[in-house]
């Protein structure tokens, strides 16, 4: 399960790449036919076709795809060998060959130099069916600007809130509003990405706690053969720190459906015995209903289990107990297991009613512990001790278990993938600043002349700089108001699909309300970063450059 879900994390990131790829060579390409406009009127002007022009453009694109793949095959074949020696270290798996894939070298082929010839195209073509006289009296950004409500609306906003220069900063932003929407694409996604991978965390966190929260115990020991109640339960509670204990039956059992062993039933299941009014644990019910006092032959099993060998509730089984016997009982509820690694599917009934059922009575295998101060060297202590007493009488003890040494293999475990998936909104967001450092570049070229007009009426470089930057910050704050509703909508069924596809276990979900305010904080430091260098370089441009610009 553990490869299932690295598996899916890299076939995203494959897909996050592939996205990445598309946009960026589309803005630098936008970028490069924008600021070349006159040139390619020039080349029209002289006899160049559009066959011509768009073979000039798209060898360009295909050097630079060949160089990325001459870069990329070492580099990735690199970084595929260590993550996967890191990854099979887990599991104590030696990895010394390496081996290179066919399938994969032709795949990294097609995206360097494939998906940026496609990506290509439209800013190309663009460019090339562009006339003349287009070219040549080209007015840059503002000639269409102010045409439609949305533009008007815009206007009549920032003239109303806005001072001057902060109003020309938010009109700038909408008008080239495909250029925008590429921009808020690549924005947008990846803060929803930074907020669902945020919101998975939190619900991993959440399931990690309801799960441990259902414990009354701080820790488990497990006896290699049952033992009697009588003894074990007042020698523990001598023990100091002790609070309280229970012993609780537990024995193997085949679950036999109309007197045929199920499809799964029987592998590693166990049958538990809960004392009456016991809150030492109590998992988590998802139908059905959990053990009452004065219950008889009853049962609660794993959802999945019952799911499995299409089980349903009020039905009757029979648990196959080998010398114990073969008693039937009738199932009135479905838990649901959290559980990490392959667990024995377990199944409860009353204490009681095992006791009549079987020859056994007032005997167990399990004890479970509560302790005086919930902490875990105090569990540790407390389980220490226990074990070497039981031990002292003979009484071997096959497995101990403290909840915190739980919690800390939860934490181990998922630990492996959230860095992964917040690597994935990184790059995102490293890819959002650069796709928007390019649209703000594209928009220093094209108001050259206004830039211009406006230092000649008076404008000092901190107005020209704090425009541009305030435009950046505007957009980083649009993506942040439709990446958060977005990221609410559909978090929810992702962490259920990642917990299911990852995991296989079903995350109590929480929306992470903390990762609003940081994502916030990123994106506009995001934002003013791309917007630096754009900025700087209109305050480059001096009056006699941009008004002589063509």
């Amino acid at each position: 399960k553990f490869f299932d879900g690295l598996n899916l994390v890299l076939q995203l990131l494959a897909v996050v790449s592939l996205f990445m790829s598309v946009v960026l060579v589309y803005n630098t390409l936008s970028a490069l036919i924008t600021e070349q406009t006159n040139q390619i009127g020039v080349m029209k002007a002289l006899g160049g076709g559009m066959p011509t022009i768009i073979k000039i453009y798209l060898t360009g694109v295909l050097a630079y795809g060949l160089l990325a793949l001459l870069v990329s095959l070492p580099l990735g074949a690199w970084v595929a060998y260590s993550a996967a020696t890191y990854f099979l270290n887990i599991f104590n798996i030696d990895h010394s060959a390496f081996e290179v894939s066919r399938s994969a070298l032709l795949m990294q082929a097609a995206a360097a130099v494939g998906v940026p010839l496609v990506a290509a195209l439209i800013p190309v073509l663009r460019g090339a069916l562009i006339t003349v006289r287009e070219a040549i009296a080209s007015y840059g950004i503002g000639g269409n600007f102010g045409g439609n409500p949305l533009d008007r609306l815009v206007e009549r906003l920032g003239a109303r809130f806005l001072p001057p220069p902060q109003a020309m900063a938010l009109s700038n932003m909408f008008r080239r509003k495909g250029r925008l929407g590429l921009t808020q694409l690549v924005l947008i996604t990846a803060g929803t990405l930074f907020l669902m991978v945020m919101t998975l965390s939190a619900s991993i966190t959440l399931t990690v706690d309801n799960e441990l929260a259902r414990r009354g115990y701080q820790t488990r020991l497990t006896f290699e053969d049952i033992q009697r109640r009588s003894r074990v339960e007042p020698m523990a509670g001598r023990v100091e720190g002790v609070v309280s204990t229970e012993l609780r039956f537990s024995e193997p059992a085949s679950l036999l459906k109309a007197g045929q062993r199920t499809k799964e039933a029987g592998v590693g299941a166990r049958l538990i015995g809960v004392p009456e009014n016991s809150r030492m644990y109590v998992p988590k019910i998802v139908a059905g209903r959990w053990l009452r006092p004065g219950d008889d032959r009853v049962i609660v099993m794993n959802e999945e289990t019952a799911l499995d060998n299409n089980i349903h509730l009020g039905e009757t089984v029979t648990l196959n107990l080998g010398d114990l016997g073969k008693p039937q009982w009738q199932v009135v509820g479905f838990y649901r297991q959290v559980s990490v690694v392959p667990v024995p599917d377990n199944i409860y009934a009353a204490e009681q009613a095992i006791f009549q059922a079987t020859p056994k009575y007032n005997a167990g295998r399990d004890l479970l512990v509560q302790v005086n101060r919930r902490n875990a060297a105090s569990a540790a202590a407390v389980t220490k001790e226990l074990k070497e007493l039981f031990e002292r009488r003979g009484w071997d003890v096959a497995d101990t278990q403290t909840i915190y040494e739980e919690k800390s293999f939860f934490d181990n475990f998922f630990a492996q993938y959230i860095p992964m998936l917040m690597g994935l909104a990184v790059i995102m967001a490293i890819v959002g600043g650069i796709g928007l450092m390019g649209s703000l570049s594209i928009s220093v070229t094209e108001r050259t002349k206004e830039i211009g007009v406006l230092r000649a009426i008076g404008a000092k470089t901190p107005v020209i700089m704090g425009m541009l930057v305030l435009e950046g910050v505007l957009q980083g704050v649009l993506s942040w108001l439709v990446a958060v509703p977005l990221s609410w909508a559909l978090g929810q069924p992702l962490a259920a699909l990642m917990g299911r596809a990852m995991f296989d276990i079903a995350l109590d979900y929480q929306y992470s309300t903390p990762a609003m305010a940081v994502w916030l904080a990123m994106v506009a430091a995001i934002a003013v970063l791309a917007s630096l260098m754009p900025a700087r370089n209109a305050t480059r441009i001096s009056v006699r450059e941009s008004l002589a610009y063509a």
